[in-house]
């Protein structure tokens, strides 16, 4: 995972386009707020954030979606899940994918942890 860095145009810019990634958003000091995955396209992902709060972000490339929808939900439990961060809910596996959280034998719909 990178360092954290201030989430501004400038600094998102210079994230690769078009790569698979998980990110950790940030509001004024380096305590998560936020996990996300993008499964196609990380900088875009990010670029949706400017204005809503945040204030820095955390990335890394994954090679491949499971990867990506594995680690997502490490760092969602992590993180503190609902009762902590602002995620709504549980990280999904990509449509069409029956993948479970990697931290329970419950579907992301029903995992609680």
């Amino acid at each position: 995972m990178s360092p954290w860095i201030e989430l501004n145009e400038k600094n998102v810019s210079e994230v690769p386009s078009g790569i698979l990634g998980i990110y950790q958003l940030a509001r004024g000091e380096p305590n998560i707020a936020y996990v996300g995955r993008s499964d196609a396209d990380l900088k875009t992902a990010l670029q949706g954030y400017f204005g809503k709060g945040y204030t820095h972000f955390q990335w890394v490339q994954v090679p491949w979606v499971k990867e990506g929808f594995e680690m997502h939900c490490r760092l969602y439990h992590l993180g503190g899940g609902r009762t902590r961060l602002d995620n709504e809910d549980h990280p999904y596996p990509p449509e069409g994918k029956f993948w479970q959280c990697t931290l329970s034998s419950l579907s992301p719909s029903t995992c609680n942890l």
